[in-house]
């Protein structure tokens, strides 16, 4: 890219050379989605916060808490996130363990998500947030603009059977 800038006034034209270096090498990918467990933090309330951190993940979670779902699914249901960033925060969930990731042998190929159970771990934790927001909301007189609490904690007699 060459961009050129001109001082008006001064006289001066300063021209700028920006190059993008990538990386083409076959094994690039492998390379940079380890990376980011190299880097969680040992202190463990930083370290979830880390994994969970972002503002898709969370939400992402509260929906699979239900069930396997399909991108299409999770994108109709958050149609503010791209497909870019949905993608690129499965990944690095499914990375940390949070969600599976299961490819069917269809043609087309389908592809569910689901919460694993490390991400279903997280089930309680969004359910306090969720309740925390709701008496926020209420707090700061705005409970008549949030939505309703889906959350809810799942009862392990009926995972059992």
């Amino acid at each position: 890219m060459h961009l050129t800038s001109d001082w008006r006034g001064a006289g001066l034209a300063i021209e700028y050379q920006i190059k993008i270096h990538t990386l083409s090498c076959h094994t690039h990918q492998e390379v940079t989605m380890a990376e980011p467990m190299k880097r969680l933090p040992e202190l463990p309330v930083e370290r979830a916060l880390k994994v969970i951190s972002g503002r898709w993940k969370p939400i992402i979670l509260y929906y699979a808490f239900s069930g396997p779902k399909r991108l299409s699914e999770l994108k109709r249901m958050m149609p503010a996130i791209t497909q870019k960033v949905l993608i690129q925060q499965l990944r690095e969930m499914e990375e940390h363990g949070l969600v599976a990731r299961q490819v069917f042998a269809e043609v087309p190929a389908r592809v569910e998500y689901s919460a694993t159970e490390l991400g279903l771990g997280l089930e309680p934790v969004l359910l306090a947030l969720c309740q925390w927001g709701q008496r926020h909301a209420e707090a700061s007189n705005e409970a008549g603009e949030i939505a309703d609490c889906i959350v809810r904690p799942r009862r392990t007699d009926a995972i059992a059977a």
